[in-house]
């Protein structure tokens, strides 16, 4: 199955961060390197993901991605809430770190 590349981003987690998803419902997880715990709000389940696991949500609950070790996890069918500037379009050397807007809640 291919995935629209619009709907798919890549994040890096440094050991012990969180990444928050605020409504998981149709979006997937997948751990692509390291190992993320996820904690959904209201569900006993606790869940471990290793490379090539994946998890998709069928529930509207908030979800935390803990990073175990340094992890990447691949997110799809949703935006993160804010993207780097990609460096063709910064006016005036503006800073690599500025953000744009997107959809979903990094944090």
């Amino acid at each position: 199955m291919r995935t629209d590349p619009t709907s798919t981003f890549r994040i890096e987690l440094p050991r012990h961060a969180i990444f928050t998803v605020a409504d998981i419902a149709g979006v997937g997880i997948e751990c692509q390197s390291g190992c993320v715990w996820l904690t959904l709000d209201d569900d006993p389940r606790d869940l471990v993901l290793e490379p090539g696991e994946r998890f998709v949500g069928d529930i509207h609950r908030r979800v935390l991605v803990s990073a175990i070790s340094e992890s990447s996890i691949a997110v799809s069918h949703a935006l993160p809430a804010a993207m780097p500037v990609p460096a063709t379009s910064r006016v005036g050397g503006a800073s690599h770190l500025r953000l744009v807007a997107q959809g979903l809640s990094p944090a």
